[in-house]
């Protein structure tokens, strides 16, 4: 009888989840989300939050992903992935699909993996530390450099001394695959615990900006760049700004923004999906690690932090000598043998694709690559048709690692 019931009901129950009035109301639900916990609710989720203190005493907080209904027991050991956002944005950015089967670790959750994500310094989820507080200039004196010292190594042995696995996978978009890769390249007993690494619109050097603002910001010193911008948070004034100008006429700005910065087109990504991922999308960072990519950019190699202020008396070293020590490439030769998969799009502006093939497709033995062809830098998490063309491969190469 309740075999019969299950059949009559469960069509009439998904064919009410799919009507386009009960669609529209989740994802007012999910716009209107104060944070990620309530936006896996939303969609059946439940997140645990867990707090990471770096050894340089930064707090982050990082979420473990549960489908409750599947799996009960959080001490049972399963295949673990860790999800790793971009530049400007946090946690929150993996689960925007304007369906759940548009977010990766829903997908993976319901495949019986467990998902963590996590959160640099600085943004909307760590902005802690054990000796200072966030409105001190201090506070936000970190680049690049610090996030792949700290935050992520910090962050993947916290994730795994606690679950007990022996290997990670790795899963970082834009500045996320970046950092990513330079961790593992400055730590090579942690990249030995990583079984894949997935580049989604890997921005390991990005291509030099063709709006007149953008390039003149590229090209600037940096203390030009600190006497506009302060040493503090980058986007501060987010929330502030969709409060003023209301929901919709948020999501326009920024639509017309990326389109006049970057010459975005956006014709991969639905009006709902921006109307869902836009008012989630940014988060404050430092304008140190802003700074960070300006140089990588203007030298066209994946550095360190250069310090535009001499250390060179205290060393005593040559002015050139010193320079050069101090901007040194991420020696991201030392992961030949780290597999990885990554995806991107043909038509994604923010990338050096020539660069990223040359620096990882040349020097690494396990590297797959995929091209989408007319994906810009958003569609690999955002597209109409992303659970075909990027999250189904990765499934698959997953699964493939944990059924061998």
């Amino acid at each position: 009888m309740i075999g019969m019931l299950s059949r009559i009901l469960n069509p009439l129950v998904s064919a009410v989840l799919n009507t386009s009035e009960y669609r529209s109301e989740l994802h007012k639900s999910i716009v209107n989300s104060k944070d990620i916990n309530e936006i896996c609710s939303i969609q059946g989720y439940t997140i645990h939050d867990h707090v990471v203190k770096t050894k340089d005493g930064y707090l982050l907080t990082i979420h473990r992903l549960t489908n409750d209904s599947l799996y009960a027991d959080p001490f049972k050991v399963r295949p673990t992935v860790y999800f790793h956002h971009g530049l400007l944005t946090n946690s929150e950015l993996f689960v925007l699909g304007n369906h759940k089967n548009k977010c990766l670790p829903f997908l993976l959750a319901d495949r019986g993996y467990d998902v963590w994500l996590g959160n640099n310094r600085g943004n909307k989820y760590s902005r802690k530390h054990i000796e200072m507080l966030s409105k001190e200039e201090r506070f936000w004196k970190f680049s690049l450099d610090e996030y792949a010292i700290f935050d992520i190594p910090d962050t993947l042995n916290y994730i795994l001394d606690l679950t007990q696995c022996e290997k990670i996978s790795y899963v970082g978009f834009s500045q996320g695959s970046a950092i990513g890769i330079a961790s593992f390249s400055l730590n090579p007993t942690l990249a030995k615990k990583i079984n894949l690494f997935v580049g989604l619109s890997p921005a390991l050097i990005p291509n030099n900006l063709n709006h007149p603002i953008a390039r003149f910001l590229v090209n600037s010193s940096d203390k030009l760049l600190y006497s506009i911008f302060g040493y503090r948070d980058m986007l501060p004034s987010t929330v502030i700004w969709q409060k003023l100008l209301g929901s919709l006429n948020y999501i326009k700005v920024v639509d017309k923004s990326l389109i006049y910065l970057f010459n975005w087109k956006g014709l991969n990504i639905s009006a709902s999906q921006k109307e869902i991922g836009y008012p989630h999308m940014f988060s404050s960072s430092s304008v140190k690690s802003v700074v960070h990519w300006f140089q990588i950019i203007k030298h066209k190699r994946f550095q360190m932090f250069a310090e535009e202020d001499s250390i060179t008396d205290i060393f005593n070293l040559e002015k050139e000598r010193s320079k050069l020590c101090r901007i040194s490439p991420f020696p991201i030769q030392s992961l030949m043998n780290l597999p990885m998969l990554l995806i991107y799009g043909g038509s994604d502006v923010l990338i050096d694709i020539k660069s990223t093939q040359q620096n990882l497709l040349s020097n690494f033995n396990n590297v797959e690559a995929i091209e989408r062809s007319s994906y810009e830098h958003m569609d690999t998490l955002w597209a109409d048709d992303v659970e075909k063309t990027v999250f189904m491969p990765i499934i698959d190469r997953l699964d493939k690692i944990h059924t061998k």
